[in-house]
């Protein structure tokens, strides 16, 4: 008998279970020694004494055991399990041996006789937050993202959201090259033509934040197609506009905005919620290498159209890809991890609250739970506009969009008026920087995922490639206008097509920040972002005219774009963020519940859930 007692003690994995849970408690421990018949009256009083303590010691609320699937439970929110850990600590400080009365230590004889209630075991399962450290990122990651629904499938919702952010850059970018054409038929000059182009951003700028909260609140599905039937609509109205007059044409242009400035910001709040956090990064950037792409149709196709069809068709042929891409988008299936879960954690609290009062009633347990974990830090959405990891988001947004707007919009310009490229050939030398730019964008989504799971910092991974992307731009065009160039085309568009592809990096940078600091409100503070941005090329398109048209200097144009650059890198390197901030409301648990920046001091794991 004393050989067994000994194994029960060295090896608790070997005794017996009762339902579902390991007899390695004290009082299962005193019972089966007692059963035993080894110890007298006294001695098994004594060493009923002792293993009462030791119960008092432990957690009134749970056994050594674990349940029957062998995963701890853990505590949804950190600050949960903070406190949890708190009174846990206290009570092992407030009930040690030395200070135990006798009052106490019957209240610990009570509790160690309590836990050989095996129904009250199997429905108290909760566990402390140092054993929930034990769990694997496999195990927790399974609980943070709730099962999708039948059919539904991320990767899809990605493919149909990059398709539609081709379809926005195409709509937008195809009077960059008509505008020359239309300018010689109404007889517009370079500030006026500065005026059409930069109009679109007064629409884009009044829906960015309030597509963002909508698609955060409501989801981002309809917003989305919404958007695409609206600015597909004034696209197919351009032509007709711009010959009624100023009025009718800067009314299309702004309603065309209108509709494109729900776009990125419902497309991030949907990868948010649907796309898995050690993949958000790959599909950001994908998502925003499309935008390349389209630029890059329009850039490419619009020329040929023009010289065989004339540039109404261009805004024809343009809005008619909305016809392909709705009855696609609207069967699309989608799902909010961040409710899901926060109903999980809900109903597990509920559960839990059941069980202890269950427990009271009996007078078996004191309510001492972290399970439910629910509670997490007070969201204040709008607040996160008042941080500084937000503002850097704005700036960093703002300076590069001064160039991405600026060459979007007056590439075509620049090739045919500095270089003297014909209208017909003009594809050839604005097609090449944005295909490369895409290609490149899309990589880095990829690899910036990879630096995060190989150990990288989130923050070093955005602030690497969002300084470089910056800076790489702003020094090639420079050169791209320099003496040493001299009168080759083909050199300045390689040049900027390096510059271009460094740009991509950003992808891997501020594109995915919002997902760091703020996973669920991404939308909004992607929104703010982005209207940022949009003041840019609001400001960046007609200044630029302006430049032109009163000194006629590209070298000066360029030379204002990479002060931008230079000036965005230095704040994004002051002010960037990389975790969930408490405003957001998700508290240090955001990343445990979906979130992309919560471990971020971790620097390491299975994904940004853990690590991003």
């Amino acid at each position: 008998m004393a050989a067994h007692c000994w194994r029960m003690v060295s090896q608790p994995r070997s005794v017996p279970r009762h339902d579902g849970v390991y007899l390695t408690c004290p009082a299962a421990l005193l019972r089966r020694v007692r059963a035993g018949g080894i110890l007298s009256g006294i001695e098994a009083a004594c060493l009923r004494r002792g293993l009462c303590v030791s119960g008092a010691l432990s957690s009134p609320n749970r056994g050594d055991g674990l349940p029957d699937d062998n995963v701890p439970r853990v505590g949804k929110a950190q600050n949960a399990a903070d406190k949890s850990g708190t009174q846990a600590s206290r009570r092992r400080t407030n009930n040690s041996p030395r200070n135990l009365s006798p009052s106490e230590a019957l209240a610990g004889q009570r509790s160690a006789a309590n836990m050989e209630n095996s129904q009250l075991l199997a429905r108290t399962g909760s566990y402390s937050a140092r054993e929930g450290l034990r769990s694997s990122p496999s195990s927790s990651e399974q609980q943070q993202e709730p099962s999708p629904p039948p059919g539904f499938k991320w990767e899809y919702l990605v493919a149909l959201c990059t398709l539609g952010v081709v379809i926005c850059y195409a709509d937008r970018s195809n009077i960059s090259t008509a505008v020359l054409p239309m300018a010689q038929q109404f007889g517009w000059d370079k500030a006026y033509q500065g005026v059409v182009l930069s109009v679109f951003f007064g629409g884009y700028a009044t829906t960015q934040i309030l597509g963002g909260k909508l698609a955060d609140q409501y989801g981002g599905k309809m917003v989305l197609a919404a958007g695409v039937a609206l600015w597909s609509l004034f696209t197919y109205a351009t032509p007709a506009a711009a010959a009624a007059g100023t009025l009718p044409l800067l009314v299309a242009r702004v309603m065309l905005g209108v509709g494109e400035g729900v776009a990125f910001p419902s497309i991030h709040s949907l990868i948010a919620r649907n796309v898995p956090v050690r993949s958000q990064t790959t599909a950001v950037g994908i998502v925003t290498a499309a935008s390349y792409a389209g630029t890059a149709l329009a850039f490419g196709i619009s020329p040929l159209i023009i010289s065989k069809f004339g540039w109404e068709w261009v805004f024809y042929a343009f809005s008619g890809l909305a016809l392909l891409w709705l009855p696609l988008w609207l069967p699309v299936k989608t799902l909010d991890k961040f409710k899901a879960a926060q109903a999980q954690a809900a109903a597990e609290a509920a559960a839990d609250a059941a069980a202890a009062a269950a427990a009271d009633s009996d007078g078996a347990i004191a309510r001492t739970s972290g399970g439910g974990g629910v509670a997490a830090a007070a969201a204040d959405p709008w607040a996160l506009l008042r941080r500084r990891e937000v503002w850097a988001i704005c700036a960093a947004q703002y300076a590069q969009s001064w160039g991405m707007y600026g060459l979007l919009n007056w590439l075509p310009t620049f090739f045919s008026e500095y270089y003297a490229v014909q209208l017909a050939d003009l594809g050839s030398y604005t097609l090449l920087p944005y295909v490369f730019q895409g290609g490149l964008g899309a990589a880095t989504g990829v690899m910036a995922d990879y630096m995060i799971r190989s150990g990288w910092r989130v923050g070093t991974v955005r602030k690497l490639l969002q300084i470089v992307g910056m800076l790489g731009p702003a020094a090639c065009l420079c050169l791209a206008v320099s003496p040493l160039v001299g009168a080759s085309a083909s050199l300045a568009s390689g040049l900027i097509t390096v510059g271009l592809g460094f740009s991509a990096l950003t992808l891997g940078g501020v594109s995915a920040s919002h997902l760091d600091v703020a996973p669920r409100n991404a939308g909004l503070v992607f929104g703010a972002g982005n209207t940022a941005a949009t003041l840019a090329g609001l400001v960046s398109v007609p200044v630029t005219g302006y430049v032109l048209q009163t000194t006629g200097s590209w070298p000066l144009v360029f030379g204002i774009t990479a002060f931008h650059y230079v000036a965005g890198a230095l704040m994004w390197a002051l002010w960037a963020g990389d975790r969930p901030l408490p405003e957001d409301g998700g508290g240090g648990a955001a990343a445990g519940d979906g979130g992309s920046g919560g471990s971020a001091s971790d620097g390491e794991g299975e994904g940004k859930g853990h690590s991003h």
